[in-house]
């Protein structure tokens, strides 16, 4: 192999192994917070104009939007895992990536077509087909590629486009929401604004798409064959109580669940950052058969570091925070809440996991733990949503997810010998039950939520107690707020 080929002819060094994982998840942390506020806040406004049935059918139409996509994902994840590889002609990566997103569109647009009329009835949108054929093309074309920055280095600059993408977003959907388009308004805001940020991700991507020769097609497949049903299925098994609850229940259930779903959106922040370097890392490591063991553990020490007071948060006051953010026409969702922030500390542990076999390259085993657990959802799950409605779905879920983490770990631990319950993670559990003896106590004898003002206090008592317990009882914790610091500002 020629030693002066350019970087975009490929045999170059993968510079995910000059990433500094911490520094990358920090950057995009900010980013996902900037996210979060700004989705949180989209969402209190839409919910509370629109109502839980228009509210809810947007979410179903993006849902099969978002089930729609999974394929092209599956083979996106398989791209980024052979961007990642020193050696690769990235040039026909990203051509393999340009074709299989133009085939999808292809097919599926046409369906949408004709299925109209079941589509409308099912979201209660009316024009659902071209809202969908709109939406579907904006991401296909978007996420696909964004995926492949990672493999780059660039977890920082995935997020941070996808921050201004989030930016557009709100802006565009508030107009189009109060011109009078309703949820249609909605799509035709999250559709503009992903539009508008497809060229950021090219520009940071530095590679032109090459057709791709039939060894590179053939590459990226044999991770794909196993990325696309993983994709699909995870995705299925992710937004299945949706797609459930819209079949047995109705679109104002919906609204509900997604109403609980968005308190847990930062529980996946740190998780989801690391677990996308994380596999690269892997990914890079075990092609040049070294291991990769400690950043195994680092990611595992710190993956729930949000989603375990989220839970601890909501099982203290879930009432109060739904009808005081969203109006009490929404009070079903608090019990919700509950169960899906119990449901995000397990996920927020197996996702990093589910990433380190994808990037020791066993994605086989993954199909077999995600066939396993989605059937079992779905075993479970319709009995429970027919009994008890939307919580029935919440249940099942965790139920699953619970096994998912099970399997997982041993998988890791087997494939590794990575220390999986380090002790940053039992510290954090102690710190999240505390938070909630200190503000379950406080909300019972101290402070009545009547106000933003009073729930505002409470949640300030919960952040103080939790990080404060980490800061004074956690040598790791203090270590790495340090260590992050001084990477970044160097």
């Amino acid at each position: 192999m020629s030693e002066n080929r350019s970087p975009d002819e490929g045999g170059e060094k993968s510079e995910i192994d000059d990433t500094s994982l911490s520094l990358e998840v920090a950057k995009g942390f900010s980013g996902k917070l900037i996210q979060a506020v700004l989705g949180f806040a989209g969402t209190i406004l839409f919910a509370r104009v629109l109502g839980p049935a228009s509210f809810g059918g947007f979410y179903l139409l993006h849902t099969v939007v978002q089930m729609s996509l999974r394929p092209v994902m599956g083979v996106a994840n398989a791209s980024m895992k052979r961007f990642s590889e020193s050696g690769t002609d990235r040039r026909e990566i990203v051509g393999t990536q340009l074709l299989f997103n133009v085939v999808l569109v292809g097919l599926l647009v046409p369906v949408a077509f004709l299925l109209k009329g079941r589509f409308d009835a099912y979201t209660g949108i009316e024009g659902s087909a071209p809202l969908y054929a709109v939406l579907l093309v904006a991401l296909v074309f978007f996420a696909s590629f964004q995926q492949l920055l990672p493999a780059r280095g660039r977890i920082g600059v995935e997020v941070w486009n996808d921050t201004l993408r989030s930016v557009f977003t709100t802006g565009l959907q508030v107009l189009f929401v109060f011109v009078g388009f309703g949820a249609a308004g909605m799509v035709y805001g999250l559709s503009a604004a992903t539009y508008l940020t497809i060229p950021i991700t090219h520009y940071y991507l530095r590679t032109i798409p090459k057709a791709p020769s039939r060894e590179t097609l053939a590459s990226v497949w044999r991770f794909a064959r196993y990325s696309v049903f993983n994709r699909i299925v995870g995705h299925a098994y992710d937004r299945l109580d949706i797609l459930l609850i819209g079949f047995l229940v109705t679109p104002a259930a919906v609204g509900y669940y997604e109403v609980a779903l968005k308190f847990t959106v930062p529980a996946m922040f740190v998780s989801g950052l690391a677990g996308t370097g994380l596999m690269n890392k892997v990914s890079s490591s075990s092609s040049r058969g070294e291991s990769s063991t400690m950043d195994i553990t680092n990611t595992m020490s710190y993956a729930s570091i949000i989603s375990i007071p989220l839970f601890f948060g909501a099982l203290a006051i879930a009432r109060p925070l739904i009808v005081t953010v969203y109006g009490s026409e929404y009070v079903e969702a608090a019990t919700l809440l509950v169960g899906l922030t119990l449901f995000s500390v397990f996920r927020s542990q197996s996702n990093p996991m589910e990433s380190v076999v994808n990037g020791l390259d066993l994605p086989n085993l993954i199909v077999k733990v995600s066939a396993f657990t989605l059937g079992l959802n779905v075993v479970i799950g319709v009995p429970l949503i027919l009994e008890f409605g939307a919580l029935g779905a919440v249940l099942a879920t965790i139920v699953a997810e619970s096994i998912r983490y099970l399997l997982f770990f041993r998988l890791v631990r087997r494939e590794t010998g990575a220390e999986l319950l380090p002790r940053p993670l039992k510290e954090q559990l102690l710190a999240g039950a505390l938070m909630f003896a200190v503000v379950k106590a406080a909300f019972e004898f101290a402070i009545a939520v009547k106000s933003w003002v009073h729930l505002g206090v409470l949640l300030a008592i919960g952040g103080a107690v939790y990080f404060g317990v980490l800061v004074v009882a956690s040598h790791s914790f203090r270590v790495t707020l340090r260590a992050v610091y001084q990477n970044a500002t160097e």
